[in-house]
């Protein structure tokens, strides 16, 4: 569902009895397609091993069929409550009333089925794994990576749930919002995907492929439920708003199918060749019809019964994917994905990819190239959107510095090689070579990207909301001035989380979970990602900062920081055991002298790295802090010719007040301003 004009006819809106038949009805053609892709790729046909029940083979479509409504409704109701709903007015941006708490509610409930779904798959796939014997279904299931990710899912999603029934402010259900979203998230991990052989993109592409549709799907989904109790006006700004958020949609689904397909295609053969292809090239087909008809929708919106025939056109199509995808979760693609830990093939089965062929060096970690292909995509989308941002300014015939466009593309050039660079070729074999991804990752990509300023430049890109909602600008600028960044923004609390979380994640096994478990690699990113910009924002930061911060103070942080960032780097290189040890020793590929060795010079690179971005930060410090002072004088002078220098006669007055001799009264006051001025004898 895309922009609908202002001028659109009231009669747009669908009717209350349609909005009710639209869930069985979409519900009843996911299922249905579930059941014929199933039919047709041969996955119905029982295993000789291990005989399925018939309840694990015509229940689960059923259950995920409820699992991905419930989902959608999460995440999508969700989302038009949170972002795309017109407010109660200026001043009032909390508050959570009227259709906005029935979006709220409506998402609540949807968290709750996708909850249950989610619990009931677990003795679902213990039954799987047992056959047709049964047994302690949900012990078996437990057992497993995949049970304990459903179980991790349902708990995110019952969390998300009871916030979303509680909520009282949009503040809360922001929070419920953003509990769904890790939930979908999360579900990358599970299917084909989380046996995958190249395991790494075939994750991220899950995810982002599930995010995407939740957007999507969960979007249209929500809007049609609701535009009945919407003014025509306000279903005109809703799905204006939407319309965004359905592109970027669009363009990640393409990108995560086409990596997806890439990984568990043989070829392009395979796509008329094998039953699993041809399931996908239907879907691919059924998405850019999809992609077609949100298009034809911007033609077509002044003919309402057009536009109510494309929009419900879209809805069936998009049943039919999300019924796709459920049968292509059941079905073996052409490629096996599970590959033996067994022999040479241990290391492609723990890590997903081998590793370079060439020798590690300061040249190698430049030429050779392992592609995580969703964080590329992520680094040409923040710079994308920054352009955007920067070219609206220009046209407006606003000013933005060419150094901080510079700077922000060089910080998203950096990203893209952190992720896919010979340190992300290595980072999972050797340390040293992760220790160059980890300071890469804290001291040179962040500062880069806050010296690019994007807080402010999307503060000054994006036109503010005036009717009470919040977009994506008022909630960044909500989240900058909330409590939690006043105490975050502390500089010592800032420098002990930069610096004391090396402690915390090297010396304990999170380290060891992180090189093991993908999800675990993700959070260690996110982690260093977001210390490390929180430090140079804290320190070196263009964008508004909470409170001023003494310079002084900020100097003495830096370098008690960095500092232990050194002293740490040394305990490396003094260390006489071994960091994730169980790991490196699982892989194989170097003896424990050899480890050790390694290990020492990673220490070493964490100590001489550091050095540099200190004597960097100082500078940029200093100079800021002189052109800050520079910008006190002149406002002062500014000020005084606007006064006749009325602050500097009144302090002259109160220093000749206080010679011997002189009257005492109530005009020798000092003023206001307890220091003199910059001129003052």
């Amino acid at each position: 569902m895309t922009e609908v004009h202002p001028g659109a006819p009231s009669e747009l809106r669908p009717s209350t009895r349609a909005a009710a038949l639209l869930v069985p009805g979409l519900l009843a053609l996911t299922v249905a397609v579930a059941l014929v892709g199933i039919l047709a790729t041969g996955a119905a046909s029982p295993n000789a091993l291990v005989p399925a029940s018939p309840l694990v083979t015509w229940g689960i479509p059923v259950v995920r069929a409820l699992h991905h409504l419930g989902l959608l409704l999460a995440v999508g109701a969700g989302g038009v409550a949170v972002l795309l709903l017109p407010g109660p007015g200026r001043g009032r941006e909390r508050d959570l009333s009227g259709t906005r708490r029935g979006a709220v509610r409506l998402a609540a409930a949807g968290a709750a089925l996708w909850s249950l779904a989610a619990l009931a798959q677990i003795p679902l796939g213990g039954l799987e794994a047992t056959g047709a014997t049964g047994g302690d279904l949900w012990g078996i299931a437990l057992s497993g990576d995949l049970g304990r990710l459903q179980l991790a899912v349902a708990i995110l999603a019952a969390l998300s749930a009871l916030i979303g029934a509680l909520a009282r402010s949009t503040t809360a259900a922001c929070w419920a919002l953003a509990l769904a979203g890790v939930g979908v998230g999360a579900l990358g991990l599970a299917g084909h995907a989380g046996a995958s052989l190249d395991h790494t993109n075939a994750v991220n592409a899950m995810a982002l492929h599930l995010v995407a549709v939740s957007v999507w799907a969960g979007g249209l989904l929500a809007i049609a439920l609701l535009a009945p109790r919407l003014p025509r006006a306000q279903l005109t700004t809703v799905i204006r708003r939407f319309s965004p958020w359905a592109l970027a949609s669009v363009i990640a689904l393409a990108a995560s199918g086409v990596i997806s397909a890439a990984i568990r295609l043989a070829g392009p053969a395979d796509l008329l060749g094998t039953a699993y292809g041809r399931v996908v090239l239907i879907k691919g087909l059924a998405l850019v019809a999809l992609a077609v008809l949100g298009a034809a929708q911007r033609a077509r919106l002044g003919d309402t019964v057009r536009f109510r025939h494309l929009a419900l056109a879209e809805g069936l199509i998009m049943a039919g994917v999300i019924g796709a995808s459920i049968a292509l979760g059941r079905t073996a693609p052409p490629v096996p994905q599970e590959i033996p830990a067994v022999g040479d093939l241990t290391v492609l089965s723990l890590v997903g990819y081998l590793p370079p062929q060439q020798s590690l060096s300061p040249a190698t970690l430049f030429t050779v190239v392992e592609p995580d292909w969703v964080a590329l995509l992520l680094a040409a989308a923040m710079a994308a959107v920054y352009g955007v941002g920067v070219v609206r300014l220009r046209r407006r015939g606003d000013a933005w510095p060419w150094l901080r466009t510079v700077l922000w593309l060089l910080g998203c050039l950096a990203f893209a090689w952190v992720m896919s660079g010979g340190a992300a070729a290595w980072g999972r074999f050797r340390f040293d070579a992760h220790m160059v991804q980890h300071m890469a990752m804290m001291m040179i990509v962040p500062p880069l990207w806050v010296l690019g300023a994007p807080v402010t430049l999307l503060s000054r890109a994006v036109a503010p909301r005036s009717d009470g909602s919040r977009g994506v600008r008022e909630w960044v600028l909500a989240a900058l001035h909330s409590g939690y960044a006043r105490v975050v923004s502390s500089p010592p609390l800032a420098g002990a989380l930069f610096a004391g979380s090396l402690v915390i994640f090297y010396f304990t096994p999170l380290f060891e979970l992180a090189m093991e478990n993908h999800l675990g690699h993700v959070l260690m990113t996110v982690h260093f990602l977001a210390t490390g910009y929180l430090f140079a924002w804290v320190l070196i930061g263009i964008d508004p900062a909470t409170r001023p911060i003494n310079p002084v103070l900020k100097l003495i942080t830096l370098l008690v920081t960095l500092a232990f960032h050194a002293f740490f780097g040394v305990a490396l290189v003094s260390a006489s055991w071994l960091i994730a040890e169980d790991w490196y020793r699982e892989l194989g590929m170097y003896g424990a002298d050899q480890l050790l060795l390694i290990q020492q010079r990673g220490g070493s690179i964490m100590w001489a790295v550091s050095e540099i971005p200190t004597v960097l930060y100082a500078i940029l410090m200093v100079v800021m802090w002189m052109r800050s002072e520079d910008r006190r004088a002149r406002q002062y002078d500014r000020k005084a010719d606007r006064d006749g220098d009325a602050e500097l006669q009144a302090y002259n007055a109160y220093l000749a007040g206080l010679r011997p001799g002189a009257a005492t009264s109530a005009d020798a006051e000092p003023p206001s301003d307890a220091a003199p001025p910059h001129d003052a004898d």
